[in-house]
């Protein structure tokens, strides 16, 4: 690819004072039309120097004057290398230099440009036009275009793609929608149907108000339990008001809670081992509050005081990796011989899958980029993901939060979506990478799914998990 990419000057029309250009397209006179899918990040460079920036197409006019030479780059662009950078040409023709006048050369503004050719013939690029009288846009435009041109390179992106958001949050989000389209009484959620803020404001959209009380329902009203799943007493308290309920929850989380009420009714101490502070948790201890407990790590078990010692079960939260319940089942077990637990087939694999997926992905990059809401709590979880690959990591709330310096040495670019992340983010960064130069994209997927009694490469499978990897 470095062959094929040089850094040019033209000259350009249609360009004010006062003001930068940036091309999403713009007409290359040996290339032809070259497409600029990194337009957005070259114009947040530039609106960050104070310059107004326009998006247009622009057209590159190689005129010359009278005896002139063509010059591939402005070198005398105030506070510019002279020297060619990698993927610029020293020899051949040379446009007319920046004399920071209009006139006959540049008649309506410079025109500065970087692109490059893939294997497939395909021209992508960069450029931005200034006026010729407005030294500092001229200047600006030409450095910026230089620091993104020394960007381009072959990449490859290792995207994550086990979704951020789990299937019982999908699930719950559609089951919502659904309501508000069969019509009838208003339709209320018993706070957030899920934990994914873009959600919240679809279904505000589709009309679903937000509750914290069944008291403040109005009479035939619909109530929506959330994803996460509520405590035993709402329940209760919704239907003796009479409410129209329909259940959102999450089928592995309505599995918890059954088994909650199973271990209950046989006389034990049920311990879940789980998050303190996320919300399924209060839903899961909400089924049974005097014989529930939650732990989080092997230290914890410690300081449990059942009054049966031979009566204890178990329990794994939904939402955390099945693996890092391991060392707390393995004290249980040291100090509770008679443990017993759950059914593994309820067992929940997504944060597990998604966890390998980003940790495959990070250790194999030499960046690692979360895009993400502000200050997103999921994302900073994300990062903690990487483990110890030592990749660099940054949580992308836009595509103008990439910058060159992030991105120069990155051959390598693992990608992932943080569950704040807003819809087509991702995509978004993807294509603004497509326009630094040729991009290669793997979608590496983990997904695990739990089967009983199916032939599996030809052998029947009685129980357990089956892991498939999809690059």
């Amino acid at each position: 690819m470095n062959r094929s990419k040089i850094q040019e000057r033209f000259a350009c029309q249609g360009v004010a004072g006062g003001e930068v250009v940036i091309a999403p397209v713009f007409d290359h006179p040996d290339r032809g039309s070259v497409e600029c899918p990194a337009a957005p990040v070259l114009g947040a460079a530039l609106t960050r120097r104070g310059l107004r920036v326009r998006y247009a197409p622009l057209t590159a006019r190689p005129e010359t004057r009278q005896g002139g030479r063509r010059d591939i780059f402005p070198d005398i662009l105030a506070g510019t290398d002279p020297e060619p950078r990698s993927g610029t040409r020293r020899d051949g023709p040379r446009y007319a230099p920046v004399t920071g006048r209009a006139d006959d050369t540049f008649p309506g503004g410079h025109l500065f440009a970087v692109s490059c050719i893939d294997r497939h013939g395909r021209a992508t690029g960069l450029a931005a036009a200034a006026h010729p009288d407005d030294r500092a846009a001229v200047e600006a435009a030409g450095q910026e275009i230089r620091r993104w041109g020394d960007v381009m390179r072959s990449r490859r992106v290792l995207l994550a793609g086990t979704r951020p958001v789990c299937p019982g949050a999908r699930g719950a989000l559609e089951t919502a929608l659904g309501v508000t389209r069969g019509g009838g009484g208003p339709v209320f959620a018993y706070g957030p149907v899920t934990d994914v803020p873009h959600h919240a404001g679809e279904l505000a959209r589709a009309g679903v108000g937000t509750v914290t009380g069944l008291d403040t329902l109005p009479e035939h009203a619909v109530v929506v339990l959330p994803a996460h799943g509520v405590p035993r007493a709402l329940r209760a308290e919704a239907a003796a008001r009479g409410l129209a309920v329909v259940d959102a929850t999450c089928p592995l989380v309505s599995a918890a809670h059954a088994e909650v009420a199973r271990f209950t009714e046989r006389g034990d101490l049920t311990v879940v081992i789980g998050r303190p502070g996320d919300a399924v948790v209060p839903g899961i201890l909400g089924q049974a509050p005097e014989t529930t407990v939650l732990v989080e790590t092997a230290a914890d078990v410690a300081r449990l005081r059942p009054a049966d010692p031979m009566a204890v079960s178990y329990l794994i939260q939904p939402g955390i990796p099945v693996e890092r319940a391991r060392p707390v089942v393995a004290a249980l077990r040291a100090r509770f011989p008679g443990l017993r637990g759950p059914d593994p087939d309820d067992f929940c694999y997504h944060a597990s899958d998604r966890a390998t997926a980003v940790a495959a992905v990070a250790a194999a990059g030499d960046l690692l980029l979360v895009a993400a809401g502000p200050d997103c709590p999921d994302a900073r979880h994300v990062i903690g993901l990487a483990g110890d690959s030592g990749v660099l990591s940054r949580v992308v709330t836009g595509v103008a939060d990439l910058c060159p310096n992030l991105l120069r040495e990155a051959g390598t670019v693992a990608l992932t979506g943080a569950r704040s992340a807003p819809p087509g983010l991702v995509d978004e960064i993807l294509t603004v990478l497509s326009g630094l130069g040729p991009l290669n994209v793997v979608d590496r997927r983990v997904t695990s799914e739990v089967v009983t009694s199916e032939v599996v490469t030809g052998e029947v499978v009685t129980g357990g998990e089956r892991e498939r990897e999809t690059v």
